[in-house]
């Protein structure tokens, strides 16, 4: 102890002088934003509805090119669906497939060890019961596009300025979109007011026409019809931002597919059965699942039995729209495609890529 006394007093000499800070009572109220420290997120959700965050310089310790290190622990029929880099201080809106939002700080998501699963999205987000997430987008403040597009499985399609949605949520969320009980929510994305749109149907059409052809709308509103499936046992599948850089892949039931590049699809008025994408035969089956690609992005397919394969977007052919593809999956009797998502393969591998990327619905 006396050594230790010995040693404060010399700390004492050589740096004590007198106190410089003032305690005094604040006029300003301290949120709890105030005491959270402003740091990059890497927030990851899979497939089956597991949702975890965890600081981004846990990936920017690792070397570029490198192996990388482990990422979620999943079960094999699982995947990475969403990846976002975000800060604590961003919104995360959840929408849902019967058209509500629900919002939540990213510091308010569940912190998770590199290889944790993470935790169920039901214990995050009030969701009912045959309510699950289609589409997550991340934001600072709602302006990282002017509009939210919205597109149903019986081809309505709804705009509604970005803004709109910076109002407070309740706890069991807002509608985002009025959707019939018979309909549900196939996809939302971000526009800047002069952008393509193009919807993919079950019976291999797709529908490309200009924004400005839906006028915006209110939150609480239904939409429009964007692309007539009302013949047969027709719906539409997907629906994205149409660039001419990009290219649209398909997927067939019986595990057949393509891609075509975007310019190939004429931009016609909103509301028509659109072009064909591909030649369906009854050996090839209806669609199953449409996607924007471009031929860096890694693909995973998943059929009714729970089959689940991975592969890159340029070991697939590319070819016209009326075409019928080439074999892409390989199904067993009785199987057939049920999804074809992009995939994020390793956290670690891809954390640093997207992080200087806009945030997306991943």
């Amino acid at each position: 102890m006396g050594i230790v006394k010995e040693e404060l007093l010399e700390i004492k000499e050589g740096y004590g002088d007198e106190r410089r800070t003032e305690i005094t009572h604040s006029e300003d109220d301290v949120g709890i934003e105030d005491l959270i420290a402003d740091q990059q997120m890497v927030i990851a959700i899979t497939k089956s509805g597991y949702i975890k965050s965890l600081p981004l310089a846990t990936y920017r310790q690792q070397k570029r090119g490198g192996v990388g290190v482990t990422g979620m622990d999943m079960k094999d029929d699982d995947y990475i669906e969403h990846l976002f880099v975000s800060s604590t201080h961003d919104y995360l809106l959840f929408f849902t497939n019967r058209g509500k939002v629900y919002r939540e700080k990213v510091y308010d998501l569940p912190e998770g060890s590199r290889t944790s699963r993470g935790r169920a999205l039901v214990n995050v987000l009030p969701l009912r019961e045959g309510e699950f997430v289609r589409a997550v987008l991340a934001t600072r403040d709602f302006t990282e596009g002017k509009y939210l597009v919205f597109a149903t499985r019986k081809g309505q399609i709804k705009k509604t300025e970005f803004l709109a949605y910076n109002t407070p949520i309740k706890a069991d969320g807002i509608i985002a979109i009025n959707i019939r009980d018979d309909d549900e929510l196939v996809a939302v994305r971000v526009t800047d007011g002069d952008d393509d749109i193009i919807m993919v149907s079950h019976s291999g059409q797709a529908a490309r026409f200009h924004e400005s052809d839906a006028r915006p709308m209110g939150r609480d509103t239904g939409g429009v019809r964007g692309m007539n499936v009302s013949r047969g046992d027709n719906w539409v599948l997907a629906m994205d931002v149409a660039r001419d850089d990009t290219e649209l892949l398909v997927v067939t039931d019986n595990g057949y597919g393509k891609r075509t590049p975007i310019a190939d699809y004429p931009r016609k008025g909103r509301g028509s059965m659109g072009v064909k994408t591909i030649t369906i035969t009854e050996k090839k089956g209806g669609l199953a699942g449409a996607l924007i690609v471009r031929e860096h992005f890694d693909l995973v397919f998943i059929s009714q039995n729970g089959m689940v394969q991975r592969t890159s977007v340029k070991g697939i052919s590319s070819y016209g729209r009326a075409s019928q593809g080439v074999r892409v999956m390989n199904l067993r009797d009785e199987d057939v495609v049920s999804a074809v998502a992009l995939v994020m393969e390793q956290e670690a591998d891809t954390a640093a890529e997207v992080a200087d990327e806009p945030a997306s619905d991943g």
